[in-house]
């Protein structure tokens, strides 16, 4: 199981879902495109990546969430310079937990010139 998608469209606004549109890898086909989201087909340990970018003068701040709840973040923004930052965490999912990417309310602009992405891959079986 793994799955790597990346954003064809830039991001404005806060409260958005942020949908990667373009499907690069879906093994197992656990990645669902039309609602940007993950369903975990196994209890087990996953490894999930998100790469943001933005544009200079503004910045964004990415929440990695599963069921709801936020687990991670990621920033990107420079007040000069376009900006792209990854970040890159291990969770443990049972059967059904859903993850997924959210824009809430701090920063502005999602650029996706530089493809910002989301992706996962289970590591271990539980």
């Amino acid at each position: 199981m793994a799955f790597k998608a990346s954003l064809t469209k830039d991001v404005t606004g806060s409260n958005r879902f942020i949908i990667f549109d373009h499907v690069k890898l879906n093994i197992g086909n656990a990645y669902n495109p039309a609602h940007g989201n993950f369903i975990a087909p196994y209890n087990g340990t996953y490894l999930f990546t998100v790469y943001a970018c933005s544009l200079s003068g503004h910045y964004i701040d990415l929440d990695l969430h599963v069921n709801s709840v936020v687990y991670d973040q990621v920033l990107a923004g420079d007040t000069v310079y376009n900006e792209c930052t990854s970040m890159s965490t291990l969770v443990s999912l049972k059967q059904n937990d859903d993850v997924f990417v959210k824009h809430e309310s701090s920063g502005d602009y999602l650029h996706a010139f530089n493809r910002p992405s989301f992706g996962g891959v289970l590591l271990s079986v539980e």
